[in-house]
């Protein structure tokens, strides 16, 4: 019996939505891996240095900024 158009796409689109649950399947295993890996390997830390440096260059540029504004006005 020959399957009709519809039939036949209902068919390959039922194998398709397997192949799809088979990769999700497979996607849900690796994750916990992964997101174990990253929680372990952690945040980095920025030394007082490089904070006070950072700082220091933002209240720079705040500066500048408002006395830009300021000789605009």
């Amino acid at each position: 019996m020959a399957l009709s158009g519809v039939e036949a796409a209902i068919r390959e689109l039922e194998r398709e939505q397997r192949k799809i649950r088979d990769v999700i399947l497979m996607l849900k295993r690796i994750r916990p891996q992964s997101a174990e890996q990253d929680r372990r390997q952690g945040r980095k830390r920025l030394s007082v240095q490089a904070r006070r440096r950072i700082s220091e260059a933002a209240k720079k540029r705040w500066a500048a900024l408002r006395a830009s504004s300021k000789s605009r006005k």
